[in-house]
């Protein structure tokens, strides 16, 4: 019997123009699945409800990027009693930090879920594609599918540091089904993982306008030869080297150091056609043109049209939304006697007072409304630096590229050639503050404390699976 699945998309009426076009809409109507994949529209507009999933407050519309990762990160002020002080406690048994991440959970497998959709039967539907439309969205939905399996794991799945067992781990879900789905050991999962992206590279690198034009150009759909609208601003989609950062992430996730380096070493070199570096660093220029998010350095990213709505809602100059308080922040974020010019402490953060005590607020996302710059970073510039950084074994390419980055930050440059970890965590926690990476840094080099020296062990670094797939699997 076919299946029959639904997907909440807009068919018409589309809000914002430009790059918004094709991302910026609102939910109105819900169409058939199996109807809408009878025409590249319908698989374009299933494809389009996939990347406003991502932008759901339960991924990178709020938990994934600011909120319950950040509270795993140590990085905002909390109240006791409150399910953010006992998510930034790891105290994973209590029942609303529980329904906190089964939500997280769920909305990445309804993403996944999307994207499955489109995979199970574009093969046989390839004939109603005009040239390279095939390639291009079957190459964006393995990208996005590999994108959540990989913060699934991330998250979810075990420290990858030491020893790693043979006991099955996380669903690598390629189907869509109401069955459960059986679980994948570790290996198994990277191994899924990593076929999905070598796969979307292939695709992409026969047909991405990335390849052939500027990003500056893919943002007008007048600069360049294109079908439609579809093909431009790459860089808020998973375009091809989105993928290879993706792979560097993968890689340098897993402990393959070399591997790790030589792709984030494909994206720092990437050049247009014209011989210019397709993404630099952001700096105090940048930022004070209004770029406070970097997203000048967005590899791949989500267009949200509402961003300035969400910054003034999570981070109120008010002091009533997210702060890092006094002690903290001139003492360990951006310690005084560093950080003068540092243009972050400079551009992304302002002062105000509570309850008599001073505060700091990331105003990061606060974006003018003269700027096209509503994007949430997924994978950005600077992290791939961070990367070859601190996985080369080249301590002369590690220093020259610290020296990139400190130049671009205001910061003073260092020699990596001792306690490298340590001094690549310390900028690092600078950098992606708000970005809902931190968590994820200590996880990977098995920290035992936190920016709050709250103590860390393998068990916190787990977040807690649904009740559901605890049952279902004996976990």
């Amino acid at each position: 019997m076919k299946k029959i699945f639904v997907i909440a998309i807009t068919l018409m009426g589309f809000i914002f123009s430009g790059c918004n076009d094709w991302l910026d809409v609102n939910p109105r109507t819900q169409v058939r699945k199996d109807v809408l994949l009878e025409t590249q529209k319908g698989f374009r507009d299933v494809l389009t409800g996939a990347y406003i999933r991502l932008k759901n407050t339960n991924l990178y519309g709020g938990e994934m990027m600011w909120g319950a990762i950040e509270y795993l990160g140590q990085h905002w002020v909390t109240t006791a009693g409150y399910t953010d002080n006992y998510i930034q406690q790891y105290n994973y048994t209590n029942s609303s930090v529980k329904d906190r991440f089964t939500a997280i959970f769920k909305t990445y497998y309804q993403a996944i879920a999307d994207v499955n959709g489109i995979l199970e039967v574009i093969d046989e539907k390839k004939g109603i594609f005009t040239k390279g439309n095939y390639e291009l969205i079957k190459g964006e939905a393995l990208a996005i599918r590999a994108f959540c399996h990989l913060d699934v794991l991330r998250l979810f799945g075990p420290m990858p540091t030491g020893e790693i067992s043979e006991d099955k781990i996380l669903p690598y879900v390629k189907t869509v089904t109401n069955e459960v789905h059986d679980y994948s050991t570790y290996e198994q999962f990277v191994e899924l993982l990593l076929g999905d992206l070598n796969e979307a590279e292939r695709l992409l690198g026969e047909v991405d306008p990335v390849l052939k034009y500027s990003i500056e150009d893919l943002k007008d759909e007048t600069t360049c030869e294109v079908e439609d609208d579809f093909w431009i601003c790459r860089q808020v989609r998973m375009n091809y080297y989105g993928v290879l950062a993706l792979k560097a992430r993968l890689y340098f996730w897993t402990q393959d150091m070399s591997n790790a380096a030589l792709y984030a070493n494909k994206v720092i070199g990437a050049k247009d056609p014209s011989g210019k570096k397709m993404w630099t660093l952001a700096n105090g220029v940048t930022m004070e043109s209004g770029d406070l998010a970097c997203a000048s350095e967005n590899i791949l990213g989500l267009s949200v049209y509402d961003l300035g709505t969400k910054a003034t809602s999570n981070f109120s100059l008010t002091g009533n939304g997210k702060y890092v308080d006094n002690f903290l922040f001139t003492y360990y974020v951006f310690p005084t006697n560093e950080s003068a010019a540092d243009v972050r402490k400079t551009k992304q953060w302002v002062s105000t007072t509570k309850n008599g005590e001073e505060i700091y607020i990331c105003k990061k996302y606060y974006q003018p409304t003269n700027e096209a710059k509503n994007e949430i970073p997924l994978v950005r510039l600077t992290e791939m630096y961070f990367i070859v950084m601190e996985a080369t074994s080249s301590m002369t390419e590690a220093n020259g590229l610290f020296g990139e980055y400190a130049s671009a930050r205001g910061v003073s440059s260092v020699d990596l050639a001792t306690d490298r970890v340590n001094k690549l965590k310390k900028e690092f926690n600078k950098e992606f503050y708000a970005e809902g990476q931190m968590f994820f840094f200590y996880k990977r080099t098995g920290a035992t404390s936190s920016l709050n020296y709250i103590p860390l062990n393998p068990e916190s670094y787990v977040a807690p699976l649904p009740e559901r797939e605890i049952e279902y699997n004996n976990k």
